[in-house]
């Protein structure tokens, strides 16, 4: 099934001592690098971070299919939080899909959007797992959010009915406050959640140097 994707790639590091955790390296590859690659079979993708990461995002544009479509931006206001990014990364594509309408082309807007964090150690697993229950279960209503090992929505990790998710966005845009310093969940309250359980999938993530080290990721150097 035809999908975008909004990687969120935000946030201080403010565990790792202000450090990018999308800019960490794991099994030779930055863990941006792991969420791009696990997107890599998406139409168009949307990184929502600071400009620090355009580098990183060039460079993998470079290697991806001509086809596709990779672009930075970042949420409103900046660190808002994981709702605002996705808000972003969605008018971002939806914004794309405008200037191909006027270039000519037909505007192609993907039945399904997923939105994948950018500090996971190996997102791919999840990504297949969320697209191929979507597939085989598709509602225009719906979000597909997997479970972690102790039962939690893991929302950042999920595949969204891109009719749905933009409801949400103007939704939660429209209601006092806005989005900003709002959950993923909480976007998402207005949608269908359908609760995946994927055997043998990790969200292994890193917050701390702590997490870091157990993944084998060294602190950078600074010379």
């Amino acid at each position: 099934m035809r999908y975008d994707a909004v990687v969120v790639a935000g946030g201080r590091g403010s565990r790792l001592g202000g450090e990018a955790k999308p800019l960490l390296v794991h099994a030779g590859r930055t863990l941006l690098g792991h969420a791009l690659a696990a997107v890599s079979g998406a139409v168009r993708i949307a990184v929502v971070g600071p400009t620090g990461l355009a580098r990183a995002v060039a460079d993998h544009g470079a290697e991806a299919d001509p086809g596709q479509l990779l672009l930075l931006t970042r949420e409103e206001p900046a660190f808002g939080g994981p709702a605002a990014a996705v808000a972003a990364g969605l008018h971002a594509l939806r914004d794309a899909a405008l200037a191909d309408a006027r270039a000519g082309s037909e505007p192609e807007v993907p039945p399904l959007t997923v939105v994948l964090a950018a500090d996971l150690l190996d997102p791919a697993p999840a990504v297949r797992g969320v697209l191929a229950a979507a597939e085989a279960g598709y509602d225009a209503g719906s979000a597909w959010v997997p479970l972690d090992a102790a039962g939690r929505l893991q929302p950042l990790s999920c595949a969204v009915a891109t009719a749905a998710l933009r409801e949400a966005v103007a939704a939660g845009e429209a209601a006092p406050g806005g989005l900003a310093d709002s959950s993923m969940m909480r976007l998402l309250a207005r949608v269908q959640i359908v609760r995946l359980s994927l055997d043998g999938v990790s969200f292994d993530d890193v917050d701390t140097w702590d997490d870091a080290g157990r993944a084998g990721i060294s602190r950078p150097s600074r010379e």
